[in-house]
Order: structure tokens, then sequence, then C-alpha cells
């Protein structure tokens, strides 16, 4: 386990038990003993758990917590399933976790890259696909230990529950682009409106709340523009029927509003004539 690409049953358990709270080694290997999860072995007999083995167990321990299925019930829920990934979207898993933040200290600290799987429940080998990717940044001590700022740590979630979609790190470069080539007009904006403000503790305050605001006008019109091409592509928004029913519609209108102009018209012409009728005879009374 060099790479530890795997995850030992210990650190399974941590990684799920902000969300399973009784969730323990004794637990995971009586679902392994009942035939739901079957872990890959060492030669000395050790469990390890890959990526797909961790995400079967959380659809196991989520079924069991909101729906409240029996592990016959499950084992044939999950034998039936075409994708696990379309299972655990499915009933609710990718939806209802809340992705984790980290607490301050977390995000301020190098931390050396072999403890990553203990810390996110990620494989060594999927950060360095991160890192070849440019989503993060392995850094080396001067004793050239690998490391990694925890800062990066919500880029590494994101990405992680993004792989569950199918998405890898090599197709995650385009918001690397997007993010290098935004955050030159973020710098602009910010330094504009925060002009020669030195104090630390109210300037980040500020830079805070004004990149908040800003990066949420943005991401609308990112969202709402990317939202239009998907469902247009995918024949959700428009289509050609709704077209030439528009067109009906409005062409419909117009006749109505032409038709209500011209009976308008007739009916103000007597009016106009016997207007002209009555001056007349006033006039010829006068003389």
């Amino acid at each position: 386990m060099a790479d530890r690409s795997y995850l030992s049953i210990g650190q399974v358990v941590n990684l799920l038990r902000g969300t399973y709270p009784d969730l323990s080694n004794s637990k995971i290997r009586f679902l392994e003993d009942e035939g739901l999860i079957t872990p890959h072995r060492t030669p000395k007999g050790y469990r390890q758990y890959s990526r797909d083995d961790v995400e079967r167990l959380e659809v196991i321990l989520h079924l069991q917590k909101t729906r409240y299925m029996p592990l016959n019930v499950i084992k044939q829920r999950l034998e039936s399933a075409d994708d696990l990934h379309t299972l655990a979207y499915e009933v609710g898993l990718l939806s209802d976790v809340p992705m984790k933040a980290q607490p301050k200290e977390t995000k301020q600290k190098l931390h050396p890259l072999e403890d990553v799987p203990d810390l996110l429940g990620v494989s060594i080998s999927f950060v360095r696909s991160l890192a070849q990717n440019d989503l993060v940044r392995i850094v080396k001590s001067p004793k050239n230990r690998e490391l990694i700022d925890g800062s990066d740590f919500e880029i590494i979630r994101f990405c992680d529950e993004l792989s569950r979609f199918h998405i890898e790190p090599r197709n995650l470069r385009q918001y690397v682009v997007s993010a290098n080539r935004e955050s030159t007009m973020y710098e602009q904006v910010l330094v504009g409106m925060l002009g020669l403000d030195d104090s630390d503790e109210d300037r980040n305050a500020k830079i805070e709340r004004a990149f908040k605001k800003l990066h949420d006008l943005t991401d609308g019109l990112h969202t709402a523009l990317l939202k239009a091409r998907v469902f247009e592509s995918l024949n959700v928004v428009v289509k050609d029927a709704d077209v030439d029913s528009i067109d009906d519609e409005l062409a419909r209108a117009e006749a109505a509003r032409s038709a209500h102009k011209e009976a308008s018209e007739q009916a103000a012409a007597p009016t106009t004539a016997q207007t002209g009728t009555n001056r007349t005879s006033r006039t010829r009374r006068r003389s």
C-alpha cells in the first residue's frame, strides 16, 4: 500500500463516523460476513477498501438509516442496480450529505500527503492526479517531504464528490483556466473597492464580504448561462413546436388588436358626423 490507493477499516470508520456515529469496525465486518461488501485483502489478510467499497458501504448505511431497510432487501437492491453511482443518487445519498467544513486551523496548516487518506478519505493517487491537473499543489519541504496545504482541502472534497458522477480530475482543467482568468478581474475590482485600506483585520473581513457578493453575482450568471446552454442542447428549453405556437399566439393577438382598433374607429365615426351636424344647426339658428 505504498500508494495508499486503499483505505484501512479504521480509516473508513473515521471517514464515515461523522454521518453514522454508530459505525464501528465490527459492524463493517458483520456487513462483510452478510455478503454486502467484499473488500480487497492483502497477502497477510488485512482488509483494504477501495473508493467503490466505501461508496457501497455508504449506500448500505444510508438505506438503513433513512429507509429502515433490512439487510436482505438492501442486498437485493444493490445486486439489481446497474450502477452504484446512479443508485446512490436515486436514494438521495449524494444530495443530503453536506460537505464537511474544515476548522480554520486545519485550513492554515500544511499536512503530509500521507495523512490525507485519514483526513479526507481520498487516496494519495487521487490527490496526485489533482496536482497533475493543476487543481491543487503538492509542496516539497526542505527534507523533500510532500505536503498539502489545508486551504486546498475544500477543492479536494469537491473533486471527490464530482468523481462520483464520473467526472475525473482531467475533466476539470477548464475550471483551473477559468479561475486563473477570473481571479485577475476579481483582484482589480476588489482593489478598487478597498482602496488603500491597510487595517488587516477589517480589511480581511471586507475582502471576504466583497468577494462573496461579487462571486454570488458572477456565479449566478455562470449558472444561468450554463443551464441555458445545457437545457437548449437537450431540447428542454424551447422546442420548434413551442416557437410555432408562440408565432400563432402573437399573430392572433395582433389580429385581435387590429380588429379592436378598427371597431373603435368605426364606433367613433358617427359621433363625429353628428357633432358636425349639430354645430351647423346652431350656426343657422344664430343667423
